[in-house]
Order: structure tokens, then sequence, then C-alpha cells
């Protein structure tokens, strides 16, 4: 009897050690956290041969129970085709190499940059497969003070502008998500952190479509340039960019075939809007639109609290006066603002173009 009780003593501490040993395997593992990197699809600009578009890159944590996990390191390689786009050079200082632009978006302390350059095919330094064929942006970044690692944040590490100089997709990646070399996230102690999903957009690189057209400013005195005017696509991000000249033309590249929104919009005016452009050819004309003055306080629409506010500043001089209240731009706030204002009492925005 004594034997037995022996036996299952035994069998007892063998089960005890075997489930404090899984215990630690699985923390390791840290199942409560899930980590992404992500490249935005494009922010700004349009992916069209001679055009530039900006995307964002992100890092992502998120730690659902014990044990928490904390970034304090990021170092991540994004593959891309170099016959179809270039980087262009944030610092625009060829001596340093080709840079793009870390930012304060997921760390919050002073950043401490370890690398941020963009590399041909095969590099001299060690490198992720991916890049044997492909050119390659490498950044690996950390920051100092701040929050600390970071343990429940999605934000941006740097951002891309790229340029597009020949029709065909980016076939953008992450590169190796979670391998050395590769992708991957640190913990304050130098260990790495998991990575359990990454996110790249499919881009392509189009033909230049052209969408010209004419935007004047009710009575203004000092011409018409710098209205800007921006193509929207149907899900409402940019797809193009522009300002006038001094007669009021502009000219936006945006991809060939698709539909945009027109919207045009100055200091103190209310926004003038044209829907439902199709770009298929070459150029695209929209006319002609006069964009419709007195919004001093740039709410798009014209009111007593606009009146007012002109009045207010009624007789000064610009500078100090704000744009948006010298109407018409002859660097004083007189009779002829207010009339403007007064003449477009109760219109709102957007105009129709």
């Amino acid at each position: 009897m004594k034997k037995k009780v022996q036996v299952f003593s035994l069998s007892l501490v063998i089960v005890i050690i075997l489930a404090a040993l899984l215990s630690t395997s699985v923390g390791a593992q840290s199942p409560n956290t899930y980590t992404s990197i992500i490249l935005t699809d494009v922010l700004s600009g349009a992916p069209v041969v001679g055009g530039m578009f900006v995307t964002d890159l992100q890092v992502s944590i998120t730690n659902s129970a014990p044990p928490v996990l904390g970034v304090l390191g990021v170092e991540i390689w994004v593959p891309f085709d170099s016959s179809v786009v270039t980087v262009s050079d944030f610092d625009d200082n060829p001596a340093n190499g080709t840079q793009i632009e870390v930012k304060n978006g997921f760390f919050d302390g002073n950043l401490v940059i370890g690398a941020n350059e963009v590399l041909g095919p095969n590099p001299a330094i060690s490198h992720p497969p991916e890049c044997d064929t492909r050119a390659c942006v490498h950044i690996a970044v950390s920051h100092t003070g701040g929050s600390g690692p970071v343990t429940d944040k999605t934000g941006t590490v740097a951002s891309i502008t790229w340029a597009g100089i020949a029709p065909g997709p980016c076939n953008f990646s992450i590169a190796s998500p979670g391998a050395l070399p590769g992708s991957f996230l640190s913990t304050s102690s130098g260990g790495l952190i998991p990575v359990n999903s990454t996110y790249v957009p499919a881009i392509t690189v189009s033909t230049a479509g052209t969408i010209t057209g004419v935007v004047g400013r009710q009575g203004s005195l000092a011409g018409h340039a710098n209205t800007d005017v921006v193509a929207l696509t149907v899900s409402q991000s940019e797809a193009g960019w522009a300002t006038t000249s001094a007669g009021g033309d502009f000219s936006l590249a945006v991809p060939v075939g698709s539909t945009y929104t027109i919207n045009a919009w100055y200091p103190g005016y209310l926004h003038a809007q044209k829907s439902g452009v199709y770009v298929v050819g070459s150029t695209v004309s929209i006319g002609h639109t006069t964009l419709i003055g007195g919004d001093a306080k740039q709410d798009n629409s014209i009111n007593i609290l606009d009146i007012v506010l002109i009045i207010s500043w009624f007789g000064q001089n610009s500078p100090p006066v704000p744009p948006e209240v010298d109407i018409n731009d002859d660097g004083v706030v007189n009779i002829l603002d207010l009339t403007i204002a007064a003449g477009n009492f109760g219109r709102y925005g957007p105009t129709t173009w």
C-alpha cells in the first residue's frame, strides 16, 4: 500500500511539473497578444505615371489579457517593384541616400532611428530573401522616454511618398514577418514579438488622365491663383490635387477609367463641386466655375456670423487680418468685403460647378 502511495505521489509531481512547463510555454507564445504590420492604401495623390502618392507604414498591438507584451522596437522591410514606382527622398539630400519620413504616431517619445533607407535588389547588408530580387524600404526605429513600451495601440511609424514611373502593379509586401532578418517587433529586453498579420494594398500605377478647368473667385482683386482643387474617388479618397494659376486654370493628373468628384475651395469662399467626372481618355475639361465669397467663418455657409466677423475687422489691414476675412484679397477689410458677404447672405456650399 505504501508503495502505491509513493507511485501516486510521484505521478502527481510529474503532472504538476508538466503543467507548469506547459503554462510557461503558452505564456511565451502570448496567445492574448495580437500584432500587425500594415502598409495603408493611398492617402493622398494619384498612382499614375508622372504622379506621386502617399502611403503610411503602421504597427498595431493589442493585449487582451496577461501576460502583457510591449513594443519598444520595430524593424520593417517593404519590397516593391522599382520598375513601376520609386521612393521620393523625404529630406532631399542625395548625400545620405533616399529616405522616408519617420513619424511619432506609434511611438511618442524621442525617436531613435537605426535604419532609414531605400535599397536596390540584393543589397550588401543582411536582408530578407524577398529583397533579393526587389528593391526594399528598410526602417528600424525605437524611442526613449514617452510612454515606454507600447501595449495597446495602432499608429504610424513612417510615411512613404511614391512616384509612379511606369504602368503596372507595385507588388508591395511586408518581408519575412517575424523572422530574422525580416520584419519584426521587439520588447524592451530585446525579445522578439510574433507578428500575427500583415496587410498591403494592391496598388497599380495607371497611365495618367487629366482633368482641366478654370476656377474664378467672385470680387477678387488679386487674381485667381492658389485655389485648391482636389479629385476624390467614389470612396472619398484623394486621387489628385492641384492649385490654380493666376488666371484660375488648373490641371489634375488622375488614373484613367474612374469617376471622380472635383472640389475647389479658397479661404473666405464657399466650396464648389462637380460630381460624376468620368476620365476615360487623356483629357477631360469640366469648364469654368466661380467661387461665391463671404464665408469668413469657413463653415461653408454665409450668414449673420460672417457679417459680424467681417465688421469686427473692418478698416484693418491684412496681415494680421485672417485671409478668410479679407474676402477680395486687397489687403484691407472694407465695404467691398462686407458687400460681397451681404450679397450672398443665406447661400451655402458646395455650389454646383
